[in-house]
């Protein structure tokens, strides 16, 4: 009988600590955030061929984008493969938004406008020297494109296996 009272009452003190716990720290509020921050899948496999680059000042340029540019902040993470016509440089772009102004001394980073702000870009040319234009490789950052410093048009086939996540608040 003693063994029922006391079982009781600490079910009944559970309860009131869980009730407690869960006005304090909402479980659907941690479940919405968790799911809110969950990657989603980018995944796409095309034949493209080129246009003239859309960013200023790169008018004389080639591109295939091959994942758009991301306006909402979010990053894409993943690997892509690709095999083209002509050899072509791979770009990434990043948010160029630097805390401080760049000095003298330090230098910026390759950069151009972009809508209401600027991008940094990574242009990759370790694929140009091969005999077939071809490569893999993982990538981070707000877009990804295939790309022609010296202007040929190119046809490129393509696979981007790749989430869309939301970066680290620093």
């Amino acid at each position: 009988m003693q063994a029922r009272i006391i079982l009781s009452i600490i079910a009944v003190v559970a309860s009131v600590t869980f009730a407690m716990i869960a006005t304090i720290y909402p479980i659907e509020n941690q479940a919405s955030a968790q799911q809110q921050d969950q990657p989603i899948p980018f995944t796409v496999q095309n034949t493209s061929m080129s246009t003239q680059d859309p960013l200023p000042g790169h008018e004389a340029h080639q591109a295939v984008i091959a994942a758009p540019p991301r306006e909402d902040g979010k990053i894409y993470s993943g690997v892509a493969t690709f095999t083209a016509s002509q050899p072509v440089e791979v770009v990434v772009l990043h948010g160029y938004t630097p805390s401080q102004a760049p000095d003298q001394a330090r230098g910026e980073p390759l950069n151009a406008p972009f809508g209401n702000g600027k991008v940094a870009i990574s242009l990759m040319k370790q694929f140009t020297d091969t005999p077939i234009n071809a490569g893999s490789f993982a990538f981070t950052g707000n877009a990804l494109a295939f790309h022609t410093l010296d202007g040929k048009p190119f046809t490129v086939t393509y696979t981007v296996d790749a989430e869309v996540k939301s970066p680290t608040p620093q």
